[in-house]
């Protein structure tokens, strides 16, 4: 987690609930249509792996590329949901001073 997803940043403590629940909502969209395109390329992952003769070249370094975006959403995901967990110790902060 970087520093400016930290509470203590300011701009963080501008958080609010409704902001908070639509950045929640597009992360769960985001995700079931990341773990849809995840199906596919894990199915054709599977196809080529019991066809081993047909990798060629070009097709390892497709799996090379795959590998790396995966590898990337992945991270992309973790950082959203550490903003969304930081959201939401601020939220609950704030609710109780209230």
């Amino acid at each position: 987690m970087s520093e400016s997803d930290t509470p203590s940043d300011p701009a963080a403590q501008e958080v609010t609930p409704e902001q908070w629940a639509r950045d929640l909502l597009d992360l769960c969209d985001d995700f079931s249509q990341f773990s849809q395109e995840c199906a596919f390329i894990f199915d054709g992952l599977a196809a080529v792996a019991q066809e081993p003769e047909c990798i060629t070249p070009d097709t390892s370094e497709g799996i090379r590329h795959v590998n790396f975006w995966l590898k990337y959403q992945v991270i992309g995901y973790r950082e959203k949901i550490n903003r969304l967990h930081s959201g939401s110790v601020i939220l609950r902060r704030k609710s109780k001073v209230k």
